[in-house]
């Protein structure tokens, strides 16, 4: 039977390919009256050649929908038809090295003062690569979002960093256009709610980095990608953001006291205000014996006497009373434990063959501070997600607790607070 459709189907997707090259043809020739810009020749090859794969496997019966699906004319598309509502646009496909990674710039506009990314993804499948529902090696918006705002601080024009819009041609979810706009980029794109998207158990759309004490996180999934069934495993190990959201003013009481003009302190005020995580922390620890590593231990002391307060330190220092700091390649004999949960950590374990690269969200101290977790066999508490996520792309899951960011606020409560009964 599938043998007999196979003409019927070949002659269908010959349709739809001549409709794509047709299409092809017509970008061709919009992009004739965008010749000033500085890459359009560079676009106009792209598109070429993307019209040459197609007609040759037309051409030789070799046409599959995965061709058509797969087709990048769509996304030059939504660039030239972006580029048109710009003003003063300057480049398009502009490159700029970040590190050791190229990072390309969609569009420059507005004399070099704007740089903007288009995406032509439906937001569904934008959402999933979000969540880590993708091949390895395939970087989330939010990846690229913050490699855009580093690249743009590093590039600046007329001694101004450049604005960042990226346009969503096929709408956003709600969720993933405020984390965008933490970073404080420009969202463009009809938003369309989570449940539209269909987000599923294991979302996260926050890429918060624990290199950073003041880093944000979107709160209301990043939770779910907490491991399941973990009730019974009685040993806690601290990572460094989680000390730091223990102790911190804002979870404290001055949440209720006090809002910010500094953006990402606003949002974690009236996110704790919201949701308190000091009693979630509290509920958690109960009935377990807390540990650390030397390394998280060293950098919460070290971040602490760098942005603590008077109060958060007092805090702090009564918090690593109550945790058992072991050397960073301790393992579960130094804990006085049987192994009785090597089905749960043995999923984790690493050998040879499973190994995470550093990199991205993989920090080389994340890396030991989770290891650590992992050789002691205790529940790594953590609101560092994006390490997770990172980590479960590469097939390594890690038995982890996720709360939400809250970064030290005491100092920044004397200059920076605006007291809320004003």
């Amino acid at each position: 039977m599938e043998i007999e459709n196979r003409p019927q189907e070949l002659n269908e997707l010959k349709v739809l390919a001549q409709k794509k090259i047709k299409f092809g043809e017509a970008l061709l020739i919009s992009i004739e009256n965008s010749k000033t810009v500085e890459g359009s020749q560079k676009l106009n090859r792209k598109i070429g050649q993307e019209l040459k794969f197609l007609r040759k496997v037309c051409k030789n019966n070799l046409i599959k929908k995965e061709h058509l699906q797969c087709s990048n004319l769509t996304h030059f598309s939504a660039l030239i038809n972006t580029m048109r509502t710009l003003d003063n646009c300057q480049s398009v496909n502009k490159v700029f090295v970040l590190e050791t990674r190229k990072i390309t710039v969609d569009i420059i506009s507005d004399g070099g003062l704007t740089w903007t990314k288009v995406i032509a993804r439906n937001p569904k499948s934008v959402s999933q690569i979000c969540m880590g529902n993708a091949s390895y090696g395939v970087r989330s918006i939010i990846d690229q979002a913050e490699e855009y705002v580093r690249c743009a601080s590093l590039y600046p024009c007329l001694f101004q960093t450049p604005k960042i819009v990226f346009v969503f041609t096929n709408g956003i979810s709600n969720k993933i256009a405020t984390k965008l706009e933490s970073f404080g980029i420009t969202v463009q794109g009809e938003r369309v709610s989570d449940y539209t998207v269909n987000f599923d158990n294991n979302s996260d759309l926050s890429e918060s980095d624990d290199e950073n004490e003041f880093e944000t996180n979107i709160p209301s999934s990043s939770a779910e990608l907490s491991t399941k069934n973990i009730d019974n495993i009685t040993k806690v190990n601290l990572d460094v953001s989680a000390m730091l959201a223990y102790c911190s003013s804002v979870t404290n009481g001055s949440a209720s006291l006090y809002d910010f003009d500094v953006p990402v302190l606003k949002q974690q005020a009236q996110w704790e205000r919201l949701r308190p995580q000091k009693p979630l922390l509290d509920a958690f620890f109960k009935g377990k014996k807390l540990y650390c590593c030397q390394t998280a231990k060293d950098n919460f002391v070290n971040i602490m006497e760098t942005v603590g307060g008077l109060e958060e330190k007092v805090r702090a220092e009564d918090l690593l009373e109550r945790v058992s700091v072991l050397p960073d390649d301790a393992d579960v004999k130094l804990t006085g434990d049987d192994g009785r949960f090597q089905d749960i950590f043995g999923k984790v374990q690493y050998s040879d063959e499973r190994l995470l690269q550093v990199g991205g969200k993989i920090k080389k101290r994340s890396l030991v501070i989770f290891t650590f977790g992992d050789k002691i066999q205790a529940v790594t508490v953590t609101a560092n997600d994006g390490f997770v996520r990172s980590a479960k792309q590469q097939g390594i899951h890690f038995v982890v607790f996720i709360h939400e960011s809250r970064a030290l606020t005491e100092q920044k409560e004397r200059i920076k607070a605006i007291p809320i009964n004003r």
